[in-house]
């Protein structure tokens, strides 16, 4: 399947922003900068996974092009990319795909909405604090590197990149005929 010109070149830039080693430093330095506000207020977390039951605990986890590119670059390189399969899995479970017996196998890729989402009720301030000024800084990179805004559900923004870069051979997807 073909896709369009725009959704092509948005998603191989998106995947081009996230192998660039600035960008690339720049979005992990807004992670880090959340991972610091999550370490001060300290939310208990109790591996419990969740956090990863979107359907269960009618959260709607929110990523950014960028991140979903991002994410799907760091699991491949190791070893824990995912397929269709996987995704469609994890849609119908009402799961993230990375969501293995409780625990996120995606951790360094995760976006920043896994990493301010916290089931402890002492958190609830935080949590839409922290995705509101991840999302800023994250929207300032796409306006200084001159790259498409866009956002949604996390496992659609997933399925989105994923069609367009294996339809475009961007990135070959486990379970996917080898474009090479």
């Amino acid at each position: 399947m073909k896709y369009s010109i725009e959704a092509t070149t948005k998603v191989r830039r998106w995947f081009d922003a996230a192998r660039d080693p600035e960008i690339d430093a720049e979005v992990a330095a807004i992670h880090e900068e959340v991972a610091e506000a999550v370490r001060a207020a300290a939310p208990l977390c109790l591996a419990s996974g969740q956090c990863c039951r979107f359907r269960e605990n009618r959260i709607r986890l929110e990523a950014t092009g960028i991140e979903a590119c991002r994410c799907l670059l760091l699991t491949a390189a190791s070893g824990r990319g995912i397929g269709h399969a996987d995704l469609d899995q994890a849609i119908e479970a009402g799961t993230c795909p990375w969501n293995i017996d409780r625990l996120c196998v995606a951790r360094e890729g995760r976006p920043s909405g896994c990493r301010v989402y916290y089931c402890d009720p002492r958190a609830k301030e935080l949590v839409p604090k922290l995705q509101r000024h991840a999302m800023d800084r994250l929207q300032a990179i796409h306006v200084r590197h001159q790259l498409i805004w866009a956002f949604g559900e996390w496992r659609e923004m997933l399925r989105g990149v994923m069609l367009v870069a294996e339809a475009d051979g961007i990135l070959d997807l486990p379970g996917a005929p080898s474009s090479g």
